[in-house]
């Protein structure tokens, strides 16, 4: 049975939480650890964060909130086209006042605090809560490595790379030029093929983590990641059932990475479309942090 193209906004849900670069083979391999549902197959509109924004949201939102832990999503300037501000009631820019500049990235934590406080503020919103991971950076204690910069868009440093092991400007374009012209001339069959070759540094965190890991690292590192978002996930939607049980709440993403040697993200291939459409009914195993006290959220 072919899986059927997904418009979120024309889905019925309460709380729709998004995991950025969730594939689907692996949601599916773990989401029974932590909640009884129904699980979809869905086929995204867009492999990449801008134009599923642009396909996904045509209109003005009244009654959404955006929970932003992407900045390519905020309320402070447009991006290649896209204002967030001009869709949604709210956008909360989680990526902004939540960056955790010790991991170089968002942590699940800081986006479960802000939804449940502002769920608590605005009940008759819904809400759209992105989480960042399961992308890179890869969280986890096992696989270490630098996390992005800071996040800019008024300045165009958004997830653009690891500033830090960036060589200079023109010669990052001149090894791009090249390596495109090598790749299409069919001599090699990727560009981290070629930058390994000119002994260059790796430019963003996945690729960090397969020089370092390997390949079978880099899987590890990823289903880790989503492990871990996937108990923040459980912790917010236990308090969201527990306030009003008869909440829909639907688990999703908006497009899948890396495979078949292609270490990066908006990769126009089949695969990288299939992302998972969770109808969440109950959660089956809870694992809570005694530092986190999230339920004191909503007294």
């Amino acid at each position: 049975m072919t899986a059927r193209i997904i418009n979120v906004m024309e889905e019925h849900w309460d709380y729709l939480i998004i995991l950025d670069a969730c594939r689907y083979d692996y949601f599916a391999a773990l989401w029974k650890n932590y909640f009884d549902g129904e699980l979809e197959k869905r086929v995204s509109l867009a492999s990449g964060t801008l134009k599923w924004c642009l396909e996904s949201f045509k209109r003005y939102y009244p009654d959404v909130i955006y929970i932003s832990g992407n900045p390519y999503i905020n309320s402070k300037v447009k991006i290649k086209g896209f204002n967030a501000r001009r869709h949604f009631y709210k956008v909360i820019d989680v990526w902004d006042f939540g960056w955790n500049e010790e991991l170089g990235t968002v942590s699940p934590e800081n986006v479960n605090k802000t939804a449940l406080s502002l769920v608590r503020k605005f009940p008759q919103k819904r809400f759209i809560i992105h989480y960042l991971q399961p992308h890179a950076l890869y969280i986890s204690r096992e696989f270490k490595t630098i996390g992005f910069p800071n996040p800019s868009p008024k300045y165009g440093q958004v997830l653009t790379g690891i500033q830090a092991y960036r060589v200079k400007e023109h010669l990052e374009a001149l090894v791009n030029l090249f390596g495109n012209l090598l790749v299409k001339a069919k001599i090699i069959k990727h560009l981290w093929e070629l930058r390994e070759w000119l002994g260059l540094p790796p430019v963003s965190p996945m690729d960090a983590v397969r020089r370092k890991y390997g390949v079978n690292g880099l899987r590890k590192a990823y289903r880790e990641n989503l492990r871990i978002v996937l108990e923040h996930v459980a912790k917010l939607c236990d308090e969201l059932l527990r306030h009003k049980p008869s909440v829909r709440i639907v688990i999703t993403s908006w497009r899948t990475i890396w495979e078949n040697g292609k270490y990066s993200h908006g990769i126009d291939e089949p695969y990288t479309l299939e992302v998972p459409w969770l109808k969440v009914k109950t959660i089956k195993r809870m694992v809570f942090d005694e530092d986190i006290q999230l339920s004191n959220l909503f007294r």
